[in-house]
């Protein structure tokens, strides 16, 4: 069994999105320093009615403030959070992680994928098609664990790795909205 989970919706919920207006400082995949509580509103209603819950996805790893204020998430190495003021049913706040923590775990013999691009202008490679994943446990050896509670793969963003630990302290909680997967548990039909 792996140490990391992906997190996914657990229920039904509005698509919810930033106004034009505030996209970049929501979206944008450096850190962004609002002066003010960024609002999100629904993109499109449901046609049945819904709770909101505690934990979002959309448009970033949301987390109401009263479960954040009640966990210690707040100095996640690579990690930024930035108040959103969610707009549907009355408001909400939250506090949304904008995450750079970008690190190369990846067993790219052992993962199955359709394709690897090498980039010539000096990026990164990217992988497309995760078919099977697989973690490198010598790459995880070599980053202490401070720097991989959470953090993205550097070739393969689509998903964003929760290290046990933290998946335990926020579903000490009993969120609603989401559920975290073992990456063992991975389906290509996530997406990438």
């Amino acid at each position: 069994m792996s140490e990391y989970y992906f997190v996914r919706e657990n229920g039904h919920t509005p698509m919810y999105e930033a106004s034009d207006k505030y996209e970049e400082a929501v979206c944008d995949t450096r850190f962004t320093f609002p002066k003010k509580t960024i609002p999100i509103l629904a993109g499109y209603k449901l046609e049945h009615d819904y709770e909101i819950p505690d934990i979002i996805l959309y448009p970033g790893f949301c987390i109401s403030l009263n479960l954040y204020n009640s966990i210690d998430l707040k100095n996640i190495y690579g990690g930024n959070w930035i108040s959103i003021l969610l707009k549907d049913k009355g408001k909400h706040e939250f506090m949304m992680l904008q995450l750079s923590n970008e690190l190369d775990v990846i067993d790219r013999e052992k993962s199955e994928f359709e394709f690897e691009e090498e980039e010539d202008d000096g990026e990164e490679d990217s992988m497309s098609g995760m078919e099977i994943l697989v973690i490198d446990p010598d790459k995880l050896e070599n980053i202490p664990l401070y720097k991989r509670l959470i953090f993205q793969d550097k070739s393969w963003g689509f998903h964003t790795f929760f290290h046990k630990t933290i998946v335990e302290k926020i579903m000490s909680m009993d969120p609603t909205g989401i559920k975290f997967v073992p990456i063992d548990q991975y389906n290509d039909s996530w997406t990438g």
